[in-house]
C-alpha cells in the first residue's frame, strides 16, 4: 500500500471476461454501489468532507448491500493465509487453525444472542444472509501482499470494523483474541443498517461491544454465554475492565483531589476527544454498559435500548430514564467503581440509586443511629453534610461475615483472619460521596469509631468490608451512631 489504498485485484475473481447472468450484473452492480458510497463514508469519516445526512447510508427496511470482496481463496494459499467459514463469520488468518477453530462457530453463537437481545438484523435487498469477513493478523507483510489490509486511514492497534469487514492483530491469550473477536463482531452487526453516521454516543457505541464480547464459551459452542461477568479472574486471562478500573482507583487515590483524574460520570458518558485511546476508557464505558444491564432500578428502562441503533434513537432510549435517576446516578457513580470485582452479586452489592432525602445535622437534631447491614454492600446513613463540617462517628455491635466453614462473628473493627482491600473483613467502613461529583472519594476505615470532616458538601455512606462476591455469606448488622461535632 503505497497511496493509501488496497489493492485487492489479485484477489477478486475477474468480472471483466465473465459472461455475467442477470443475477450477477445485478448483483455486480449493487456491489458497486455500495463501494461508492463506502467510499463516501470511508472520505466523511475521516474528515474529508461532511457526509449529509441524506447520505447516510440509512435503511428503513433493508440493511446495507454487502461490500465484502469476493475473495480467491486458492491464491490466499500462496500467501500463506488460511480461510475457516461458519454461517455467520468467514475468517481469514495466518494463526495455526487449531488455535482458531472455535472462531467462526462462536461468532454464529454471538449472532444469535444479538439477534435475540437487541432486535434481529433486517434482510438486504440482494436476499444473502448476514456473515462477516474477519481478518486475523499474526503477520501484517501477509496480508498487505495480498492487498487485505484496510485503508491507511483506517490504521489500527488491536481491531477496526469497517463495513461488513473487520481486521485484528493476534491476541497471545486464547480469550483475549475470542474477545476482540466478538467486540468487532458486535461492531458490525450494529452498523450493518446505517453504516458509521449518525451512531450512538462513544461510550455506548464501544461499552455495548464491550458487554457483549464479555463471555464463557462453553464445551457445546452454541450454548456459549455472552454479556456476563467473569466470575472470577480464572479463564478470563486478558479480560481487563475490572483490573483497569482498580488500578485506576488506586492511582486516583493517591492523588491530591485538585489533581485528581476526573472519574466522574459526566467524563464517561462525554469524553474529550471523539475515539478511545486507553484501555480505561474502555473499562468505564463497559462498566456503564454493564450497569445499565444489571442494576434493579434500572431494569425497568433496558427494553427500550433494545433496538438503539442511531444516535437519535439512542436518545429517545436515554430520556425514558427519569431525569432524577440519571442526578443520583451520577452521585452514586464511584459507590459502584469501588465495588466492581469479578463475581460480584448486582442485587447485594450495587448502591442504591433513588434513597430518601438525606437530612442535615442540626442543632435540634445532632445526631442520628443507622444499621449497616453484613451482606450488604454501600448503604446510605441518611446525612449530608457541608464543606468543614465535623461528625463523630461511633459503630457497635456483632455480626456474621463467611459462613464456611462457620461463621465469622465480627466486631466493628473488623476481624485479621482475612482481608478485603488491605483491610481487615468485617470492618464498618465510610465514604463521603460528593453532591457535586468532580473527584474520586476515598473509602475511610472507621472501625470502632473516628471523627470525620468533610471536605465538600457530600453524604456519608457506609459499610461493613468485604468482598462484594461474598456478601451473600454475611448476617447480622452494625450499629453506627453518628453525632454533629
Amino acid at each position: 500500500m503505497t497511496d493509501g489504498t488496497v489493492n485487492n485485484a489479485s484477489l477478486f475473481r475477474g468480472r471483466e471476461n465473465s459472461q455475467l447472468s442477470a443475477a450477477s450484473d445485478l448483483r455486480f452492480a449493487l456491489l458497486l454501489a455500495t463501494r461508492c458510497l463506502m467510499a463516501l463514508t470511508v472520505m466523511s469519516a475521516t474528515g474529508v468532507f461532511s457526509l449529509p445526512w441524506s447520505l447516510s447510508l440509512q435503511a428503513s427496511e433493508n440493511r446495507l448491500p454487502d461490500d465484502r470482496p469476493e475473495l480467491d481463496r486458492s491464491e490466499l494459499t500462496t500467501h500463506g493465509l488460511h480461510v475457516l467459514e461458519s454461517r455467520r463469520l468467514l475468517l481469514v488468518t495466518d494463526v495455526p487453525l487449531q488455535d482458531v477453530k472455535a472462531l467462526p462457530p462462536l461468532a454464529d453463537a454471538m449472532f444469535d444472542e444479538l439477534q435475540r437481545r437487541l432486535g434481529p438484523v433486517p434482510p438486504n435487498i440482494a436476499g444473502t444472509e448476514f456473515q462477516i469477513t474477519g481478518y486475523l493478523i499474526d503477520a501484517p507483510e501477509r496480508f498487505e501482499k495480498a492487498g487485505l489490509l484496510p485503508p491507511e486511514q483506517f490504521a489500527f492497534k488491536h481491531g477496526r470494523h469497517l463495513g461488513y469487514q473487520f481486521w485484528m492483530n493476534n491476541q497471545n491469550l486464547d480469550y483475549r483474541r475470542r474477545h476482540l473477536m466478538l467486540h468487532e463482531f458486535v461492531h458490525c452487526f450494529l452498523m450493518c443498517e446505517h453504516g458509521m453516521q449518525d451512531i450512538p454516543p462513544l461510550w455506548y457505541t464501544e461499552g455495548i461491544a464491550e458487554f457483549f464480547a464479555t463471555h464463557s464459551m462453553e464445551v457445546e459452542i452454541s450454548r456459549s454465554r455472552f454479556g456476563i461477568l467473569p466470575p472470577s479472574p480464572r479463564d478470563f486471562e486478558g479480560w481487563l475492565p475490572v483490573t483497569e478500573i482498580r488500578r485506576g482507583l488506586k492511582v486516583a487515590h493517591s492523588l491530591a483531589p485538585e489533581s485528581d483524574l476526573n472519574w466522574s460520570l459526566e467524563i464517561v458518558r462525554h469524553p474529550p476527544s471523539s475515539s478511545f485511546t486507553t484501555n480505561m476508557q474502555y473499562a468505564q464505558a463497559w462498566s456503564l454498559v454493564w450497569l445499565l444491564h444489571n442494576h434493579p432500578e434500572l431494569q425497568p428502562y433496558l427494553a427500550n435500548f433494545k433496538h438503539v441503533r442511531t444516535r437519535e434513537e439512542f436518545l429517545e432510549a436515554e430520556r425514558t430514564i427519569p431525569a432524577d435517576i440519571q442526578e443520583r446516578l451520577a452521585v452514586v457513580w464511584p459507590l459502584y467503581l469501588t465495588s466492581l470485582v469479578e463475581g460480584m452479586d448486582p442485587v447485594r452489592s450495587l448502591p442504591a440509586i433513588k434513597t430518601p432525602p438525606p437530612q442535615s445535622l442540626t442543632a435540634e437534631n445532632p445526631s442520628t443511629t443507622v444499621n449497616i447491614a453484613a451482606d450488604r454492600g454501600w448503604q446510605p446513613a441518611g446525612i449530608k453534610l457541608q464543606t468543614g463540617q465535623q461528625i463523630e462517628i461511633t459503630c457497635s455491635g456483632r455480626y456474621a461475615v463467611h459462613d464456611q466453614p462457620r461463621p465469622w462473628i465480627s466486631e466493628p473493627q473488623g476481624i485479621t483472619i482475612d482481608y478485603y482491600q488491605s483491610r481487615p473483613i468485617g470492618e464498618v467502613t465510610a465514604m463521603l460521596v460528593s453532591l457535586s461529583p468532580t473527584y474520586t472519594p476515598q473509602q475511610i476505615p472507621v472501625g470502632r469509631g473516628l471523627q470525620l470532616t468533610a471536605t465538600d458538601n457530600c453524604e456519608l455512606w457506609l459499610q461493613i468490608n468485604d468482598s462484594p462476591a461474598r456478601r451473600k455469606e454475611n448476617s447480622g448488622t452494625a450499629e453506627v451512631q453518628i453525632q454533629r461535632q
